[in-house]
């Protein structure tokens, strides 16, 4: 799913998580949570084409499209998002905390849902199992179904090998 879905998704989970609780830090941390769950990306990012030149252009479009050989994807995680739904309603018991776990579980079935994928490629259990291999965690079948949608007016992004013969 792509930013501005997320950020339409957020900024609407987090009007209504405020006007059902009247909680200004659940709606917030609803919101935040929301959005940045995908900072984990930059992981990704940075394995794949390393530190040098980063350009967020390229990062927006690399993840859009799904072109990693790894999807390490930390934070997409259901069972990261058990643990912080037992958190925040067994422990720590505020609004903020149910808010960003709204907001974090909320996150990932939107890109379940929009992303085609396999039903266990948001399990941290099962990309481990794996070795975060983009091929076992979202078939080329399904990137290529991906790639299809949209996004035909964009040059690809090359891949590292296809850039070293490029310069051959």
């Amino acid at each position: 799913m792509k930013l501005h879905h997320h950020s339409v998704l957020s900024l609407t989970s987090s009007t209504a998580v405020y006007l059902f609780s009247s909680s200004l830090s659940a709606a917030l941390a609803c919101f935040l949570a929301g959005i940045f769950i995908d900072l984990d990306h930059f992981l990704e990012y940075f394995y794949y084409f390393g530190f040098r030149r980063f350009s967020l252009r390229n990062f927006f479009r690399a993840a859009d499209d799904h072109i990693y050989r790894k999807f390490f994807l930390f934070l997409h995680s259901y069972e990261l998002a058990a643990v912080f739904w037992a958190l925040s309603l067994a422990l720590i018991r505020r609004p903020w905390a149910w808010g960003f776990s709204l907001g974090f579980t909320l996150h990932i079935i939107a890109d379940h849902i929009y992303n085609p994928c396999l039903p266990t490629t948001y399990l941290l259990a099962f990309r481990l199992r794996h070795r975060f291999e983009g091929e076992r965690i979202f078939p080329p079948e399904i990137q290529e179904r991906y790639r299809s949608r949209g996004r035909f007016w964009m040059k690809k992004i090359p891949l590292p090998a296809e850039r070293s013969r490029d310069r051959a």
